[in-house]
């Protein structure tokens, strides 16, 4: 498989004084669910930010074997820990067209795509709702719908089962197991990434401290409580 995210050497801190990222280094593989763990201030969201070079970092990130593009942006969708970021139309299918309208798909055209990602993600009773009338469950789909619409070859998902009760996490755990997309996962949720992820990496101060199977990794009960994940 090939890799769609190479990451070698990541370095960023706010200020020389407070390095946030130390040499981070990982890939993703087409098709390939990996899930980033850490306690909280781990850098996890920041090292996605750096990714999407939203913050400035040192090292090298390659994405589909070349540099950060408007060619590579319109293969990655992003979903953040806050739904709210993205829903705020006056109904969930605009809000879903959104991404396709700003992409330069005509409306007609985006509104059929639109209404199709909101079937998938189970969410085609509330497509004229605002986002604000649903549960934060049914949010957190609706936000993955916006980003499957455009059809991207690697998701970034940012602790997308925050604030999420059991049920509402396992639905969200059906839904993103059956996707043949590439998904890289921010979470401390384990049970969840076991769940779903192939592989996994332990970010803690800012380095990534291990990485392996998932199996391995969630076994490792000393490595676990080292981190401060249980």
């Amino acid at each position: 498989m090939n890799p769609l995210l190479e990451v070698d050497g990541l370095t960023f801190g706010f200020d020389r004084q407070r390095p946030v990222l130390r040499g981070v280094s990982f890939s993703v593989l087409e098709g390939e669910c990996v899930g980033i763990v850490g306690a909280n201030g781990a850098g996890k969201s920041t090292l996605l930010w750096c990714l999407l070079g939203l913050y400035k970092a040192g090292g090298s990130v390659r994405w589909f074997g070349g540099k950060l593009s408007k060619t590579s942006l319109e293969q990655i969708a992003v979903v953040f820990q806050n739904p709210e970021d993205q829903l705020f139309m006056p109904s969930l299918l605009e809000d879903v067209a959104l991404p396709l309208i700003n992409r330069g798909v005509a409306a007609a055209v985006a509104s059929k795509i639109a209404a199709t990602a909101l079937e998938r993600v189970g969410l085609a009773y509330a497509s004229a709702r605002p986002a604000a009338q649903l549960s934060l469950g049914e949010r957190k789909r609706a936000a993955i719908g916006a980003a499957l619409a455009v059809s991207p070859r690697l998701l970034l998902l940012d602790e997308p089962t925050a604030e999420l009760d059991g049920r509402a996490v396992r639905q969200l755990a059906g839904l993103l197991r059956q996707l043949p997309i590439a998904r890289l996962i921010t979470s401390h949720h384990l049970e969840f990434l076991r769940d779903l992820c192939s592989r996994i990496l332990v970010l803690a101060e800012g380095r990534i401290l291990a990485q392996g199977s998932t199996n391995e990794i969630l076994s490792d009960g000393l490595l676990l409580e080292q981190v401060g994940l249980v």
